[in-house]
Order: structure tokens, then sequence, then C-alpha cells
């Protein structure tokens, strides 16, 4: 779904292949595994689960974030002397100037939250740029995308979409609402 974002915004996707094939790498090494962990209780993240780690931590938080964009970004936005173009530009060096201050005071160089940065920089740009930037095809993808988002999160808590009387039938329509909304995005994403 990340790299059909990127394609509609026209950036390069093999830098965020990259990163993220190195980030599954790192989670897939249980030896890596009691360090995540601590690196994310100290983000509040209280449990080692997709939901708590991808969905709140990765996507939600940054969904808040872009909710309250910092004021170097507002202030690019804002500016109508400045082209589409070069608003773009200063956009992705402001949120590259935050993500390497971010980085500096990681006390792991290496671990999942230095990886997740990676992903950061090639990802964060193009949502900024699409949720935030003029309207157009990049801006109503970002937008389908965080509203496929919210739906699915909302329907994970729904007692009307989520029988909650098993593990197996919670799994089974986890798995068909998951589905649901990838196949929707994924639909979306490839109407010409």
């Amino acid at each position: 779904m990340i790299e059909c974002i990127l394609c509609a915004s026209k950036r390069d996707i093999d830098g965020f292949r990259v990163s993220f094939h190195a980030m599954m790498e790192y989670v897939g090494n249980p030896h890596n595994w009691n360090q995540i962990n601590e690196e994310l209780k100290g983000r509040k993240v209280v449990q080692m689960s997709f939901y708590d780690v991808v969905l709140d931590f990765m996507i939600m938080d940054s969904f808040d974030d872009l909710d309250r964009p910092p004021s170097a970004v507002t202030a690019i936005m804002q500016n109508r002397w400045l082209s589409d173009a070069l608003k773009e530009s200063a956009v992705s060096t402001a949120i590259w100037s935050v993500l390497k201050a971010k980085r500096s005071r990681l006390k792991d160089p290496n671990g999942f939250v230095a990886h997740l940065y990676n992903i950061s920089e090639h990802v964060t740009p193009a949502l900024v740029w699409g949720l935030l930037g003029p309207d157009g095809k990049l801006k109503d993808t970002c937008m389908r995308f965080k509203e496929e988002v919210i739906r699915f999160l909302t329907d994970l808590f729904s007692f009307d979409r989520v029988r909650y009387t098993s593990t197996p039938q919670m799994g089974d329509d986890i798995l068909k609402i998951t589905r649901e909304r990838f196949g929707s995005l994924m639909s979306y994403l490839h109407d010409p």
C-alpha cells in the first residue's frame, strides 16, 4: 500500500523497499526482540503486538502528528508566495531535519526506532504533502488511505463486525476485515 502511495506521489520506491526489508529482517531476528521491547516500552507501547506497534504507535500516532504539524511545516504550507513545487521541497527538507534531530537522540542508532526513521524518511514527506498539500490525485489517495485505516480500526472494535466469542472466530473476522480494507484500498489505488 505504501509503495502505491509513493508511486502516486511520483517518488522513487527503491529506498523505501531497502529500508522496509531491513526493518523486516531486524524484527524477524528473535535476538532483537528484547531490545525492541525495551525501546517500545520507553515510548509507552505496552504490548508488542501488531495493533499496538503498527496500528497505534506507527500509523495512528503519525495521523495525530499530521493533525498538529510542526510550525515550520505550517508556515511553509500557508505561504501563498511559494509555488507548490517549492513548498513540497521545503516540507520534505523540514521533515528530514526533524527526523535527523530525532535520530541524534536515539539510545540505539541501529535499533527498532532507527529502522522506523529510515522508513519514515521515504514515506513521511509523501504522506505529509499528500494530506496537507494541494488538491489532486495524491491528496485523494492519501485521504483514502487514512479513511481505510480508520475504518479498519473502527471495524476491529465493532461487535457487529467481530465475534469476540472465541479466538478462532475473532481471528477469522479480523482477517476478513483486513482483506476487505486492503482490497478496497488496492482497488482504489489501481483504478485509473
